[in-house]
């Protein structure tokens, strides 16, 4: 959505907006519950639209939050402080992180730009929080369409229990986190040994099962490493609120376009993806998805099929569209992993060397690529195009 070149609310003369250095960055994220930061540069006309929506929803947060809330809105002009920009990894102005709890929140906001949904992405991260369990019947609950981790902890006083507790703020968005606090569950066999930290998959989508962190429930970076692997599997599900992410990631994609119940297609695929593929040294690097069909219907029509073709792979380099032979080939062992060693090895990008009068030759244009940040909402820095 292209924003309106002027906000109907004037800037105040004292901004609520708190400004942000490399001096004050760590005392602020830290001394707050919750702090949404815009990466701004002065120059950028997409920066100078969102400047006055920015002061609006600060203002309608200070009047409807109470003081305990512990909300701050707060800015970094990345023209002054590229050394934290740099840190920070801004890669586009503006951009909209999220800090909870002194922890950056790994996805960026990356919704409309209005007053009422920056409001509402602020208070539906104050209600996001770690789901209490007292007994095996509501962990059998669980959505099984969701991706879960429960922590089991004798006590959320030790150490343990606080960092599960950094980790699920920090992935709260990925992942649905739960949290039992007591004594071992009798007919529960891997709470016998506290603590214990489960990954439930959402088993509708895929043939994985339950999986216990076999590491260090002590160490940060551990527990981290394991919950980003599992909450952020290799095969995702595009749609268009995470599409932007996966694209700004600029790696080719392979994409399975299926039916929107087709759910043995996808946990096929998954399983062979997560088999043959996730160890392939000479495969190249991908972005490995799944696509209702129905929903990205001008993909499937752009490659030249249509919805009763589906389910079919293709690869999208982000610049062109390579379909690949037959669906069901990719139960013959090593041949879809093969497809992916010939177009990295660029035995079907020979295609794209063609002369100007082959060029009615060449293969479909990519329409992910469309689907990167957009150029009526960014200044991408650095380049002009993924």
């Amino acid at each position: 959505m292209i924003l309106p070149l002027e906000s109907s609310t004037p800037l105040l003369s004292a901004s609520i907006v708190l400004e942000i250095t490399k001096s004050n960055f760590n005392s602020t994220v830290h001394s707050h519950k919750l702090v949404f930061i815009n990466f701004y540069a002065d120059w950028c006309h997409f920066s100078n639209r969102l400047t006055p929506i920015f002061e609006e929803a600060a203002v309608r947060l200070a009047e409807d939050l109470p003081p305990e809330a512990s909300v701050r809105l707060a800015r970094v002009d990345c023209m002054r402080e590229m050394e934290l920009a740099n840190l920070c990894s801004i890669t586009k102005f503006p951009t909209l992180l999220l800090y909870y709890r002194g922890q950056p929140l790994r996805q960026e906001y990356r919704g409309q730009r209005s007053v009422e949904a920056l409001v509402a992405h602020v208070q539906k991260q104050l209600r996001l929080t770690i789901k209490t369990l007292d007994n095996v019947q509501e962990l059998n609950m669980i959505d099984v369409k969701r991706r879960t981790v429960i922590g089991f902890f004798e006590s959320r006083k030790k150490p343990d229990a606080g960092i599960f507790e950094l980790v699920a703020d920090r992935y709260k968005n990925d992942c649905d986190f739960y949290v039992r606090v007591g004594a071992k569950l009798d007919d529960m066999t891997y709470t016998h040994y506290m603590p214990t930290i489960v990954f439930r998959p959402d088993v509708e989508r895929t043939h994985a099962a339950d999986e216990v962190f076999a590491g260090n429930p002590s160490s940060l970076p551990e527990l981290e490493k394991w919950v980003f692997k599992k909450c952020v599997p290799l095969v995702r599900e595009v749609d268009f609120g995470n599409v932007e992410e996966i694209i700004e990631q600029r790696l080719p994609l392979l994409v399975l376009f299926h039916m929107p119940n087709d759910v043995d297609s996808v946990k096929d695929f998954k399983s062979i993806v997560e088999m043959q593929l996730v160890s392939c040294s000479d495969c190249g690097r991908f972005n490995f998805v799944t696509v209702d069909g129905l929903k990205f219907q001008h993909s499937v029509q752009h490659i030249g099929k249509t919805v009763h073709d589906l389910p079919f792979i293709a690869i999208d380099s982000l610049k062109y569209m390579f379909p690949y032979s037959k669906f069901k080939d990719m139960y013959i062992p090593g041949h879809l992993k093969q497809f992916l060693q010939n177009f990295s090895s660029h035995q079907l990008q020979h295609k794209l060397h063609l002369t100007k009068d082959q060029d009615k030759n060449l293969p479909p244009l990519s329409t992910f690529k469309e689907l990167g940040p957009s150029k009526h909402r960014y200044t991408l820095v650095e380049h002009d195009e993924l």
